[in-house]
C-alpha cells in the first residue's frame, strides 16, 4: 500500500553494468574473463549497505533536527512482536503479501490520517496562541507486517513540532484501536494497554538514490518474510560458532567454513589494470571451487561480490556489527542466503545493530581476519 511515490523496477544486470558481449554467462567457463573495467560508478546505481540491514536500535539521530523538511524511512513493532496486524499469504515469496487484520485496517487509516489530522491540529494551536504553525506532510509509502509497519514520511516544510510528535500521535491513535479490538472496559484515568513496544525505529534520507532504496525495501518485506519462513535454518542466528580458534556469531550457510577459502582484498595501491586482473583471479579461484571471503567495503571488493553471486558462486561476509535476534539480509543476498550460497559471520558477540559507516581500525582488522581464514582453510 502507498501513498503518493512510486515503485522502482531496476534495470537487467547486463544493461546496468555495460557488460553486454563481455558479460558473464556461465560459472563453468574458468577462463572468461569479467569486464570489471566496465562496472564504474557512473553505471552502477546507488544500493543500500549491502550486508548491513536498515537500524533496528531505538535511537534518534543526535546530529539531525526533526523539526526540519526530509524524509524519514519509520519502524513500528508490536508489544512482544505478537503478530497482531496481518496474515501473510502466498504460495511463493515472489507472490508473497500480507492481509491486514481488523486491527492492522485501523493502523493504515491512522498512517492515512497523518497529513490531515496534523493540519487540523496545528490550525487549532495558532489559533490558540496567536503563532503561525505549520505542518505539511505527505506519505509516500508504507508496508504492513503481522508485528510491525514500516512507513516513508515526507516533511515538506519546517514544523513548529518534531517527526517523535508526529509518531507518537500515530501511535496514541493505533493503541485506542488496540484497545477497542480488545473491547475492554473504558475507565477515567485508567492506561491503555499499549499495541506497540516503546520507541520506533528511524532512518533519515541523506544522499541521492536512498529514497528509491527506501521504498524497494519497504516493498520488498513480504518477499523476504516469506523467503524466511521457508527456509528458516538459512536465517537463524547462531552464536559461539568456533573456527580455528575464533568465535564467531553467524548467520547462513555454516558449511562454507568446510571449503576452502580466497580472500578478496582489493588494494587501494593498484593500478585500474591491476585490480581487473586480481578481481578476475578472484571469481576463476571461485569457479575452481574456493569459497571468497571478505568485508566486500570497498567500491570494487562489492562487484566482486556482485559478480560472485550472479554466477551462482559462494561467499562469506565478515561483519563488524553483532547481530541481533531479528537480522536478516538485505536485498539480494537474502536470497542468496535461502540459496545456501552466503554467510555473514561476526567476532561481536553482543547482540549490538549495525551503525553506519566503519572505521579505519575495523576495515583493516575484518580484512587481515579474511586473509588469515583463508591461509588457514588450505
Amino acid at each position: 500500500m502507498t501513498f503518493g511515490g512510486r515503485f522502482f523496477v531496476t534495470a537487467c544486470p547486463c544493461e546496468r553494468h555495460n557488460c553486454r558481449e563481455n558479460h558473464i554467462n556461465s560459472p563453468k567457463s574458468e577462463k572468461k574473463r569479467h569486464n570489471f573495467a566496465s562496472m564504474n560508478e557512473e553505471t552502477t546505481p546507488l544500493k543500500p549497505k549491502d550486508n548491513r540491514p536498515l537500524p533496528q536500535q531505538h535511537k534518534r539521530s543526535h546530529r539531525n533536527n526533526y523539526h526540519r523538511r526530509g524524509i524519514y524511512m519509520l519502524t513500528l513493532c508490536t508489544e512482544g512482536r505478537l503478530p497482531l496486524l496481518g496474515e501473510l499469504v502466498g504460495e511463493s515469496p515472489e507472490t508473497a503479501s500480507v492481509v491486514p487484520t481488523p486491527l492492522g485496517e485501523a493502523v493504515l487509516k491512522c498512517w492515512e490520517d497523518i497529513p490531515i489530522l496534523q493540519k487540523v491540529f496545528a490550525k487549532k494551536k495558532s489559533e490558540r496562541t496567536g503563532q503561525r504553525c505549520r505542518r505539511d506532510l505527505s506519505l509516500i509509502a508504507c508496508q504492513l507486517m503481522p508485528d510491525h509497519f514500516h512507513g516513508i514520511l515526507f516533511v515538506r516544510d519546517e514544523m513548529d513540532i518534531a517527526v517523535g510528535d508526529v509518531v507518537r500521535g500515530f501511535m496514541v491513535g493505533c493503541t485506542k484501536a488496540y484497545n477497542k479490538s480488545l473491547s475492554l472496559p473504558a475507565s477515567e484515568g485508567a492506561p491503555l494497554k499499549p499495541l506497540c513496544e516503546k520507541g520506533y525505529h528511524d532512518r533519515l534520507l541523506l544522499h541521492a538514490g536512498q529514497l528509491k532504496n527506501m521504498i524497494a525495501y519497504v516493498k520488498d518485506n513480504p518477499r523476504r518474510l516469506m523467503l524466511k519462513k521457508m527456509h528458516p535454518g538459512s536465517f537463524a542466528v547462531l552464536r559461539n560458532v568456533q573456527w580455528n580458534n575464533h568465535n564467531f556469531s553467524a548467520v547462513g550457510n555454516l558449511q562454507l567454513l568446510d571449503h576452502p577459502l580466497h580472500a578478496v582484498h582489493v588494494r587501494s595501491h593498484f593500478s585500474d589494470e591491476e585490480a581487473c586482473d586480481y578481481m578476475n583471479d578472484c571469481i576463476l579461484a571461485a569457479r575452481k571451487g574456493a569459497v571468497l571471503i571478505g568485508a566486500f567495503i570497498s567500491p570494487k571488493e562489492k562487484q566482486v561480490q556482485e559478480v560472485a553471486l550472479k554466477e551462482g558462486l559462494p561467499v562469506i561476509c565478515l561483519v563488524s556489527h553483532g547481530f541481533s535476534e531479528y537480522y536478516k539480509p538485505t536485498g539480494s543476498f537474502m536470497e542468496a542466503c535461502s540459496r545456501g550460497l552466503m554467510l555473514f559471520l561476526t567476532e561481536t558477540t553482543a547482540e549490538t545493530s549495525p551503525r553506519k559507516g566503519i572505521t579505519r581500525k575495523e576495515c583493516q582488522e575484518l580484512n587481515a581476519l579474511a586473509e588469515e581464514m583463508a591461509r588457514a582453510s588450505h
